[in-house]
């Protein structure tokens, strides 16, 4: 691996809440093994957080004494011009400040970042957070993806994937320098350790304006046709149980579509779109049972979280999902997105889940010892390590 005597190095994704999601400690890594660290990302378009959060976010990274470069880069390869502005932008940037290395992720900013670095021979280590192509995804996906990030495996140093599945994909079929797997991003487990406390269920439930004794699902996630929480709403109104309800937590597109579709069935009085939550420990000890009904990811921090509370799940039957929940931990259910006969099998799974109680607490037991495999002290000793292949050389 080629490197110059900078002690500069870049952290980059397409849009800042990756960088508050995903990359603070390891941030804070770099700056220990003596890094001065800058991070370029976009703080206006495409967040899953709100402008509070950005702007605490900014505040957060200046108190680190990190030096923040807005990046203008687009979300979706289709928007061309966007794209050769933002490789422009990114790539005098790399001009500019002459860094030993960097790391960056997300699809369009983790690839227009490694055309950039292999312009200026600057080594790589790029973060997969989920393939675009997978077993089960659409043919576009691997007509489109594959041959893209086949290309670009050849001008990255060190390939991080977060899932077993992309793991063993990367290994046989892309050729990256070094092909690494880490169990995720890495949570706090401590964090969401905590029961319920005293009273809090009542005024939560006052706040949410449900019953106290309702049986409470909890998705969090963006609202974006991706995360799918249309499929929750059709399995909703199909139970009998009246007394279960349904809240989400995340800001997203899908908002306008997700109340009509909800109106439209007849169960907007059993729906809360919460919006995007700070504390949303307060709503994973609050809840009975974690639904994730996504089409497609990672190895997702939500689903993480919820286990480290304690939590039943029902998740789609997807890479990612299948790595985290096991039959002692909740149920997978399968078939093609929003087809009747998984939305079927979505409504049996919670059916099931909400009438049994006991059931509820052996599966959140479970998860919450089987999440200690994925904390971030375990997760951060891996980025030590990978990072520390550029120190040494």
């Amino acid at each position: 691996m080629k490197r110059n005597n900078a002690k500069k190095v870049l952290m980059l994704a397409s849009v800042a809440s990756m960088i508050d999601q995903f990359n603070l400690p390891n941030i804070r890594l770099m700056q220990e093994l003596g890094y001065e660290v800058h991070v370029a990302c976009n703080f206006q378009k495409g967040n899953t957080c709100d402008r509070k959060k950005l702007d605490e976010l900014q505040r957060e990274l200046t108190n680190m004494h990190v030096t923040i470069h807005p990046w203008d880069c687009p979300r979706s390869a289709y928007s061309v011009f966007s794209c050769i502005r933002a490789y422009r932008s990114v790539r005098r940037l790399m001009e500019e400040q002459r860094f030993a290395w960097m790391h960056c992720q997300s699809p369009v900013g983790g690839a227009l970042a490694r055309l950039a670095g292999h312009k200026l021979r600057l080594p790589v280590v790029y973060t997969a957070h989920g393939f675009h192509f997978y077993q089960g995804a659409p043919f576009w996906n691997w007509l489109l993806y594959y041959p893209a990030e086949k290309l670009l495996s050849y001008w990255t140093d060190v390939l991080v994937t977060v899932n077993r599945e992309d793991y063993q994909l990367a290994k046989r079929s892309l050729n990256a320098g070094k092909t690494c797997y880490i169990p995720g991003i890495g949570i706090d487990a401590a964090r969401f350790l905590g029961g319920r406390r005293n009273g809090e269920r009542k005024a939560f439930c006052r706040n949410c304006q449900i019953p106290e004794n309702a049986v409470v699902l909890l998705s969090v996630g963006e609202l974006s046709k991706r995360k799918n929480h249309r499929e929750v709403l059709a399995a909703l109104a199909r139970m009998k149980n009246q007394n279960i309800y349904y809240l989400i937590c995340g800001q997203g597109k899908c908002k306008a579509r997700l109340l009509r579709q909800a109106a439209r069935l007849g169960i907007q009085n059993k729906v809360r779109l919460l919006g995007f939550q700070k504390d949303v420990g307060r709503l994973y000890r609050n809840a009975d049972i974690f639904v994730f009904p996504s089409i497609q990811e990672g190895l997702p921090a939500a689903l993480m979280e919820a286990m480290a509370s304690g939590l039943a799940c029902v998740v789609s039957d997807i890479r990612g999902n299948r790595e985290l929940i096991d039959a002692a931990g909740g149920i997978r259910y399968a078939g093609k997105p929003f087809k009747k006969q998984r939305i079927k099998a979505l409504q049996d799974a919670l059916e099931l889940v909400c009438a049994d109680q006991a059931l509820r607490l052996a599966y959140g037991e479970h998860n919450r010892q089987k999440i200690k495999n994925y904390d971030w002290n375990i997760v951060g000793d891996r980025m030590r390590q990978i990072y520390m292949q550029f120190t040494q050389t």
